[in-house]
């Protein structure tokens, strides 16, 4: 029981913090981009991830953090590009990468936690991008 609400708990952690940031930036008066789209495709991976993890399917996790990767590569992931935001983008991604080894390896175990570094480094990237620039 404790497991489901871990993950529950997980989820829902995730699917907050990326809808938190998925609007239009603003930066020296001149719009950046839009990365509604992108947050989207993402939350849609997370989903695919908890339930994944939840039914211990491994190629799900693995295809969901493969995914994740893949958007963080894509322009409109890139919203600025300050050492900072990039450094937590590279963390972002090197937990999505441990996140699909684990689960190539089928350790539901490691995977889970990577799920949670995964989840953990998304909520860094929401609130830097938040609170840049106060």
């Amino acid at each position: 029981m404790c497991k489901w609400i871990g993950i529950g708990s997980g989820l829902m952690a995730t699917v907050l913090c990326m809808i938190g940031v998925a609007r239009t930036w603003q930066d020296d008066d001149k719009i950046v981009l839009d990365s509604r789209p992108i947050m989207q495709a993402k939350v849609r991976h997370a989903k695919s991830l908890v339930e994944g993890l939840a039914l211990e399917n491994h190629e799900t996790v693995a295809v969901a953090a493969q995914g994740m990767m893949t958007l963080s590569q894509e322009s409109a992931w890139r919203v600025v590009q300050t050492p900072e935001y990039l450094s937590l983008s590279d963390e972002f991604r090197s937990s999505a990468e441990r996140l699909r080894n684990a689960a190539n390896e089928k350790n539901i175990d490691l995977a889970t936690l990577a799920y949670f570094e995964v989840t953990l480094n998304c909520v860094r990237c929401h609130k830097y991008l938040r609170h840049r620039g106060r």
